[in-house]
């Protein structure tokens, strides 16, 4: 049965990226291209830390949106997003807080491959807005 379903699909398995699941819930929220950037950046830089290697891909990916969203004022956390990511705002909460210390606290000298890449204007400068200030702002 198994071999049948791997030939009907063409042994194409692929492997669910936090990418992927971000781009997934861009689109189901309609956000704009520089959201769609700032959330990439956040979720990129993630990468580099493992407190995050035991968090599920979609968690990051979702927490990532819900910060750019709050970081630019242009979205909310709804029940469309709710339901195909899983997550609600307020389980999202301590990985947005994770996130946002992140971004906030400075680069690894050895580490600004990203920053850089998402401080040119082809990326619309996304490194460069300011995290939120988590005593006001969350």
């Amino acid at each position: 049965m198994e071999m049948s379903i791997l030939k009907t699909i063409g042994f194409d398995l692929g492997i669910p990226l936090s990418y992927r699941f971000l781009r997934r819930f861009a689109k189901c929220a309609r956000s704009s291209m520089e959201t769609l950037t700032l959330a990439r950046y956040i979720l990129e830089t993630s990468l580099h830390d493992a407190d995050f290697i035991e968090k599920r891909d979609s968690e990051v990916a979702s927490a990532a949106l819900l910060l750019a969203f709050r970081m630019k004022k242009a979205g909310e956390w709804d029940k469309t997003l709710e339901h195909y990511s899983g997550y609600t705002d307020k389980e999202l909460a301590p990985t947005v807080l994770q996130l946002n210390a992140l971004i906030s606290s400075p680069p690894d000298e050895r580490l600004m491959t990203v920053r850089n890449k998402y401080s040119h204007p082809v990326f619309n400068e996304v490194a460069k807005i300011a995290p939120l200030d988590v005593l006001t702002e969350l």
